[in-house]
């Protein structure tokens, strides 16, 4: 894997990102395909909102699981505008068209915008390459903190590469610092 620590820019995010994409043209994959999320957009859309972890807890589960059903059941008591974003973040998964939808969905919420944004710049700047979206991708949520992305390719069902912002390293030490970084499994490749 590799890091950059000290620069807060979407630079840093795209070198990353360029350098996982090389590290596995050097090693001759093709068809990659790169899928972009990111991890803000669950925590602004529940910030002051008074939920208990089980409800947080099961938003998630049903995000994991793209389970449309459940978050409409888990909606049900819930702000009719957050409800109804939520039920469409299950949703947001394809191509780049999932950035004008989610535009429209989540207008009311600027942090959101700026990481769509964000997402549609990164995107813009992938060449050559399958680019995919998934808004309701929580994995790592707890360790990113901005924009993540993963790398796959055809015929294997888990991803080659995963990095991403997370601007909260070196905390627990007592040092927090801007960082982007990716890693990728050797074995796996």
């Amino acid at each position: 894997g590799a890091e950059i620590y000290g620069h807060a820019g979407l630079e840093a995010d795209l070198e990353i990102l360029q350098l996982a994409l090389r590290c596995l043209q050097a090693s001759d994959v093709d068809s990659l395909n790169v899928d972009l999320s990111d991890s803000r957009i669950l925590p602004a859309l529940l910030r002051d909102q008074g939920m208990t972890a089980s409800q947080r807890d099961a938003i998630a589960r049903a995000l994991a699981h793209k389970d449309i059903s459940a978050m409409r059941s888990i909606g049900a008591s819930l702000p009719t505008a957050l409800r109804e974003a939520l039920v469409a973040l299950v949703q947001l998964y394809g191509g780049l068209d999932v950035l004008d939808r989610a535009e429209t969905v989540f207008k009311d919420w600027p942090e959101v915008l700026l990481a769509l944004s964000q997402l549609r710049w990164l995107a813009n700047h992938v060449h050559g390459h399958q680019v995919s979206i998934d808004l309701a991708d929580l994995r790592g949520a707890a360790y990113y903190s901005g924009p993540r992305f993963a790398v796959f390719v055809p015929e294997v069902s888990d991803a080659l590469v995963r990095g991403g912002r997370y601007d909260e390293v070196g905390a627990l030490f007592g040092r927090k610092r801007p960082a982007a970084g990716f890693s990728l499994d050797i074995k796996a490749l």
